[in-house]
């Protein structure tokens, strides 16, 4: 285990603090190298397994708990309820490699609020940190189409509201993919959009394709039916 709460306690401050939980060594490192890089974010601690994930939450206080559903002494799913009960506040991302929907279920129901397949460990990782940290709730797209739990395993936000799969997805975009694709949906050109929000046409390219493929949708005719069901042609 190592705690490395006590590192840059001041100038960290009004940094988003981060609990690592995993039981690779290598991709626990590179973890907190990658969360660390970031200037809103601060790895306050690292745990490889739930015993030691427990202790260092509550000497750390994290804001978000990144963890591991399988971990060397027990599933990650299992502690969930405790890490919440031991840090108030906090939230917590899981972390996994597999596609499993019912991993998924058991998560939410639990009470974590994000869920990231490990081959997304990257931008979408960040994405998630910060999504949550505003009280979303954040789960990988390629997980949520044509996936909405029914009763009271149901996805909920903050407010304990039902989300529908269409809502999370749209969530799951960064903010610049919701302009773009919103400003497409509307009608917009691509060199429209360039100009009004100040990029290339190329750049608008990649972020509306991008935004495309996260909402796996393949023409601007669905999307303008998503937007429309969400309300963002009003």
């Amino acid at each position: 285990m190592t705690d490395i709460k006590s590192q840059g306690t001041v100038m960290n401050e009004n940094k988003i603090r981060i609990l690592v939980v995993d039981d690779h060594p290598l991709l626990l490192a590179g973890l907190s190298l990658l969360l660390n890089a970031e200037e809103d974010l601060h790895v306050v601690g690292q745990a490889n397994s739930a015993d030691q994930a427990l202790e260092v939450a509550a000497a750390s206080q994290p804001d978000i708990i990144l963890l591991d559903i399988s971990l060397q002494d027990h599933s990650g799913l299992a502690i969930i309820r405790q890490l919440l009960n031991k840090v108030h506040g906090t939230r917590i991302i899981m972390l996994t490699m597999h596609e499993n929907r019912q991993y998924l279920q058991k998560a939410m129901s639990q009470g974590a609020k994000g869920f990231v397949l490990k081959k997304g460990v990257d931008a979408d990782l960040i994405y998630a940190v910060r999504s949550v940290m505003r009280g979303e709730v954040y789960v990988q797209p390629s997980l949520l189409k044509g996936y909405l739990p029914k009763g009271p395993d149901s996805l909920r936000s903050e407010s304990g509201k039902p989300l529908d799969a269409e809502i999370l997805l749209w969530e799951s975009l960064s903010n610049r993919e919701q302009e773009i694709l919103t400003l497409v949906a509307k009608g917009h050109s691509s060199r429209e959009i360039a100009n009004q929000c100040l990029l290339s046409e190329k750049t608008v390219a990649t972020y509306r394709s991008r935004g495309l493929a996260k909402l796996d949708l393949k023409s601007r005719s669905e999307l303008v039916e998503l937007a429309l069901k969400l309300g963002k042609l009003q």
